[in-house]
């Protein structure tokens, strides 16, 4: 207990003045940042949501391979360059690299991803309605 009490305590009387402190405020948040940084469900969401389109690509996949939906031209075709990129050899970091060679597919993966959300979101409204 003794050494808890004798503990220095550090003077912030004088850094007091660089603070805007309003008795009418709880907390100051001029300098604010935006609300997905604030928030940490953000980033998490984010994941969700990597995990909700990759669940709904297999799916749109496996319909259309059955002939329940038809796949457009566009997508098919970013799906297969991005895995033809996934599979080959030939890559911008090479996967000898630990991490950094999965880096590179992991981008390709959540740019085709990205480029086809619409049509993933078109596939669920469709999947909902049948």
């Amino acid at each position: 207990m003794d050494k808890v009490n004798n503990v220095r305590t550090k003077q912030i009387d004088a850094n007091l003045e660089h603070f805007n402190i309003s008795p009418n405020k709880a907390s100051d948040t001029s300098l604010g940042f935006p609300e997905e940084v604030r928030d940490y469900r953000y980033r998490s969401a984010d994941f969700r949501k990597i995990w909700d389109y990759l669940g709904l690509l297999f799916s749109m996949l496996l319909d259309s391979f059955k002939g329940k939906y038809p796949l457009p031209k566009k997508t098919a075709l970013v799906l297969i360059l991005a895995f033809l990129y996934l599979i080959s050899p030939v890559d911008i970091a090479p996967d000898i690299f630990p991490l950094i060679g999965f880096v590179d597919d992991v981008a390709v993966l959540a740019f085709a991803l990205n480029f086809i959300k619409d049509e993933l979101e078109n596939y669920r409204a469709w999947k909902m309605s049948n």
